[in-house]
């Protein structure tokens, strides 16, 4: 009985049903304007501020009013439906985009974007190609009265809102991370707090006081005057969070204490709406909280939308053998399957399934034997895992409401597949994006809605959060190396929009004047190629996310010809050695036989042997490799330390641990040389971290500030720890007074490879080798902000191949068109 989408019944919600009977909803714009021109003269006034309190006949708003009736969705047994002409139900797919409004500098309980940024945002989803946007929890004021705004203007295609509920987890409150209890008092408050704020917030009928002592429930949480009705728009509703297994499974313990003797009992919850029997606790509580939402919008607004709970497969209801189990791993551990909830025949919109689901985790995605299939592009594991989530959910509505994949140059989980966890530029996510959302197609899956909407600075990933500290302060500078910050369609990148760095080689952006620069012939010359290896001037910048390098050489034209535009890479390598703390600290040597020393110590050196060979590398005291994992060499100090060794490795990062089955070895452990640049001018190659101007005679250069060690650039902290064996805690850190370079030009390797040309400051012969002196070095001591980092917006590449893709995509259904 619970595998098939119940007859509509003409209740209040059944009586909104019968009036569209004769009306064409979502056909074209003149036939649906129709039903919703606007009123002039209503105003917000009209609006009553009572929380909780019935809604005056036809909801007021700030805005115009829709006359017409309200689109009417339903989840069944063959996914979405939206009642078209006739009153007849048609599929409906949804396309969306995860909304997302946290600029740089914010968190995201802090709501500082403008309307002009907010309305830009939904027009763009809309240009995409998307027909529904979905919010994790209350936004501002302002994105209701632009999505009323947008869809009224813009009759003929709407964008649908997919509504969340957000669930506080214990730990994020300090007086229960110690007891996590779903269940406790304390919980179950705030979630029905926040069930009934964003009904009376999506139905434009809520006043929310800011967060103060008086009122600490909403401290982070929007606030302010809702008088926006977008029900008319309402998909529905998405509740809850990727519920955390241990904190499940801390739940249920206390839960089976108190009531059940300690031994693991099952729980009831009959409802209105919904009901459960024989469920887990937890089950039980959320069956209780979609029924007191579903109630709670009925007796307040007359008026019944589609639920369904936020999962992961973390807590899928499938059983996968090649997980290790606790404790080596949770991912297994718990089930979370809502399966079982009785939906009740007066409930007539339905219940969906709802999964936040990437092809790069958990492992068992990766690696379950029967998930190991292949597509068109080849091997795809998430089509073998999506298959059978489908399966286990068939005959009812599923979605995937979370799926993307960064432009990040750090990868936090590598794919067979190659649909990763970042390390990919932004066409490598269009194309990446778009493979996945094809899988979801062919898995016969019911909507997806991509993540997401822009880049967030805010945001935690595992393979950085080591080497980001203070981490309250991450939301003020961006990181290259972060998946998580990447994920956006749109960029959020550093510096103002008519002030910022672009790379093209050509440096015409760096405003301050060299901090280096010398005339005169090269210091040791070979041949007529000396020009390219002559150098003349070094200026470094800095920005929220980059330091920057600017080389000026003498002539970087092959033979004097200005005309062909690539460097002639075997006549000439270029090495540029980088003090990033305390001067007498680091390596004085660049190579291990010492042919070139160096005064002022280093830490980082970036060796440049052809645009397709930029390696950065670090000292090896100083060598970062395996912090995260607990891995530590004896010479991993951990801080910079003088030495005179030469030994610089490629900076490097685990992304995947070794994986094993059944007793044998399936996946050993993968490692990005994240020092391993990419090169070409940005507006082609998104990570590209160097380029050049024949023409302008000129190389520019930047690396990520997490490269370099530096854990906040806008303190300059960089990482200076004393700990001995494998790093627990935090790392300690310091603040840095500047950032010095030196450079090197050496011949190529159709010369002599090793051999020193020029230096800039230029170098002492000292024994059989040559000194670089400190005096003259390039000396930058970047800014630092407490504040409103520096920010400008664009498109990725990635948005245009999305948009060009989703035609082809998404199924006829994802367009309300006749």
């Amino acid at each position: 009985m619970r595998d098939r989408f119940f007859p509509l019944r003409f209740n209040t919600y059944g009586r909104v049903c019968e009036q569209l009977v004769a009306v064409v909803l979502a056909v074209s714009a003149v036939q649906f304007a129709a039903g919703c021109a606007p009123e002039a003269n209503e105003s917000a006034e009209n609006a009553s501020s009572t929380p909780g309190s019935k809604a005056p006949e036809g909801a007021v708003s700030g805005l115009p009013r829709v006359q017409g009736p309200p689109y009417v969705f339903r989840a069944g047994g063959n996914g979405f439906e939206v009642l078209g002409e006739g009153g007849e139900f048609r599929p409906f797919w949804p396309m969306g985009v995860n909304y997302s409004h946290a600029i740089p500098g914010t968190s995201p309980g802090e709501f500082h974007a403008p309307r002009e940024q907010i309305a830009s945002w939904i027009a763009a989803m809309s240009d995409l190609g998307a027909n529904a946007a979905r919010v994790y929890t209350v936004q501002s004021p302002l994105f209701y009265e632009e999505l009323r705004r947008h869809n009224l203007e813009h009759p003929e295609k709407p964008l649908f809102l997919l509504q969340g509920a957000w669930l506080k987890e214990p730990a994020e409150d300090p007086a229960l991370a110690a007891d996590p209890d779903y269940l406790c008092d304390d919980i179950r408050s705030w979630f029905k707090d926040e069930i009934e704020k964003v009904v009376d917030v999506v139905h434009g009928h809520r006043d929310i006081p800011e967060g103060s002592p008086d009122n600490p429930q909403n401290y982070g949480r929007a606030f302010g005057k809702f008088t926006a009705d977008v029900s008319p728009w309402l998909l529905g509703w998405l509740v809850g969070r990727e519920v955390e297994p241990l904190t499940i499974m801390a739940t249920h313990d206390k839960y089976y204490a108190a009531h059940c003797g300690g031994a693991p009992c099952t729980v009831d919850y009959t409802g209105e709406s919904f009901s459960i029997a024989g469920a887990t606790p937890i089950e039980a509580f959320i069956t209780e909280n979609l029924d007191h939402l579903a109630r709670y919008e009925e007796d307040h607004y007359g008026e019944q939308h589609a639920i369904g709970f936020s999962n992961w497969p973390t807590l899928d209801p499938m059983k996968h053998p090649v997980d290790p189990g606790w404790p080596d791993s949770s991912e297994d551990i718990e089930q979370l399957d809502l399966l079982e909830i009785e939906v009740h025949p007066r409930f007539e919109p339905g219940l969906f399934f709802s999964y936040h689901a990437y092809p790069y985790y958990p492992e068992f995605i990766l690696h379950q034997p029967d998930y190991q299939v292949d597509d068109d592009k080849g091997p795809n594991s998430y089509l073998g895992y999506l298959k059978d989530l489908r399966d286990h959910y068939a005959g009812r509505t599923l979605i995937i409401a979370e799926i993307g994949h960064p432009s990040s140059q750090g990868s936090a989980h590598f794919a067979k597949s190659g649909l990763t966890h970042g390390g990919l530029n932004e066409v490598e996510q269009g194309e990446a994006v778009a493979r996945s959302l094809r899988t979801i197609g062919r898995a016969d899956l019911d909507g997806a809605f991509l993540f997401e909407l822009i880049d967030e600075w805010f945001k935690r990933a595992w393979v950085v959060d080591r080497v980001e500290l203070p981490a309250d302060r991450r939301r003020l500078w961006y990181n290259a190396m972060s998946p998580e910050q990447n994920f956006g369609l749109l960029a959020m990148r550093p510096g103002w929009p008519e002030d910022h760095h672009t790379l093209d080689g050509k440096g015409d952006d760096f405003v301050p004047a060299p901090q280096a620069a010398q005339e005169g012939p090269p210091l040791a010359p070979l041949d007529a190629h000396d020009g390219m290896r002559t150098l003349r001037a070094l200026t470094l910048d800095g920005d929220e996310g980059f330091l920057h390098m600017l080389l000026e050489v003498e002539d970087l034209s092959p033979g004097g010809d200005k005309k062909k535009q690539k460097i002639d890479w075997s006549r000439v390598d270029y090495l540029f050695a980088i003090d990033t703390f305390e001067a007498g600290r680091g390596d004085g040597c660049l190579d291990p036989a010492c042919a070139l020393g160096v005064e002022r110590r280093v830490e980082f050196l970036l060796r440049v042997d052809s645009e397709n060979q930029v390696e950065l590398r670090v000292d090896r005291p100083y060598d970062m490799f395996g912090v995260w994992h607990r891995q530590r060499e004896p010479w991993q100090l951990y801080h910079t330390e003088k030495n005179d060794d030469g030994l610089f490795n490629v900076v490097r990062t685990i992304t995947n641990a070794p994986f094993w089955y059944d007793g044998k070895l399936i996946s050993d452990q993968i490692v990005q040389e994240t020092g391993v640049f990419r090169a070409g001018p940005e507006a082609e190659e998104s990570s590209s971290n160097l380029w050049y101007s024949v023409e302008d005679g000129t190389i520019e250069i930047r690396i990520p500030w997490n490269l370099l060690n530096v854990t906040d650039p806008s303190s300059r902290r960089v990482i200076d720890d004393f700990s001995v064996g494998p790093k627990a805690d935090d790392l300690t850190t310091a603040v840095t007074p500047e950032i010095a370079v030196v450079v090197a030009a050496l011949g190529g390797k159709g010369e002599k490879e090793s051999t020193v040309v020029d230096t800039l400051p230029r170098a002492s012969k000292v024994g059989a080798g040559w000194v670089i002196p400190a005096s003259g070095a390039a000396r930058f001591t970047p800014s630092t902000w407490d504040a409103d980092p520096a920010y400008h917006e664009y498109r990725k590449r990635s948005f245009d191949i999305l948009k060009d893709a989703l035609p082809e995509i998404a199924p006829e259904s994802a367009r309300l068109s006749p």
